[in-house]
């Protein structure tokens, strides 16, 4: 059987086939990866090469973990027309081999919790762990020794705050925030001054979230770094920091093989 995993974010969906050799391993392994900005109008035209991939099996479970409804909707028609005899599966926090520590698991966006679960298949069963997940906006989440999920912090992603900045002032531009590399920290003209603060005030924040969720949790963590916006951190945020692309993708299939083995 053929897992896909789908993450459908607030900027972006991302589908990742798990063979069986690949999504039953302890920590799953994705074979590819098609994924599609959701602020082009020509989105939907990712699903072409997806299904095209899969087009010999015969049975393909797909696993759809999501924190925007109408991309959804929009992507289940598609789906549903492309091929009609597929599982489906929308995922929950009840499906999620994780146990969440706050009041309301049900309202803990299921990005946040599926990339904990992707995190407790790749960290020391003996440290905890901080997730940050980097895109629309910015995540950092905190998961004990035992494998819980703490609850964390939501802050802006860099795209957010551009365009705050952009509508609500008169003369600021609305900026590109999709760096390759690390922006100078001394602007010469307005637009380097506002990459300036929106990507150094951003590696701030996290540091700092970090810093202070150690305080909190029982000896060093792992730290995990992933989502869209994840790359140009890297190296900015300490020594030990780990980047995991796919992460949510991970968390998906692992939820799914622990519900499919039981079955």
């Amino acid at each position: 059987m053929l897992l896909v995993a789908v993450d459908i974010g607030n900027s972006r969906i991302k589908c990742g086939i798990f063979y069986p050799e690949g999504w039953r391993r302890k920590s799953p392994e994705v074979n590819c990866v098609f994924s599609a900005g959701l602020y082009d109008p020509a989105w939907r035209d990712f699903a072409d090469p997806l299904f095209a991939a899969v087009a010999e099996v015969p049975r393909v479970t797909w696993w759809i973990a999501s924190v925007n409804r109408p991309v959804t909707t929009d992507f289940l028609e598609i789906l549903r027309a492309a091929r009609p005899k597929d599982e489906v599966m929308l995922v929950s926090s009840s499906d999620l081999p994780l146990e969440v520590a706050v009041p309301h698991p049900d309202r803990v966006g299921i990005d946040r919790l599926a990339a904990a679960v992707g995190a407790n298949t790749l960290r020391d069963p003996n440290r905890p762990a901080i997730v940050v997940g980097v895109g629309t906006a910015v995540t950092v989440n905190a998961i004990s020794k035992e494998g819980v999920f703490l609850g964390g912090a939501i802050s802006c992603g860099a795209a957010m705050s551009a365009r705050a900045l952009h509508e609500f002032t008169d003369l600021l531009p609305l900026i590109p925030t999709e760096w390759q590399t690390a922006p100078e920290s001394i602007g010469k003209e307005t637009p380097s001054a506002l990459a300036a603060g929106i990507f150094w005030g951003l590696v701030g924040t996290v540091r700092e979230l970090i810093e202070r969720q150690t305080e909190v949790l029982q000896g060093p963590p792992e730290v995990f770094l992933t989502g869209g916006g994840a790359k140009p951190l890297v190296g900015h945020l300490g020594d030990d920091v780990r980047f995991v692309e796919n992460l949510t993708l991970i968390g998906i299939a692992a939820a799914a093989r622990a519900v499919l083995d039981k079955g």
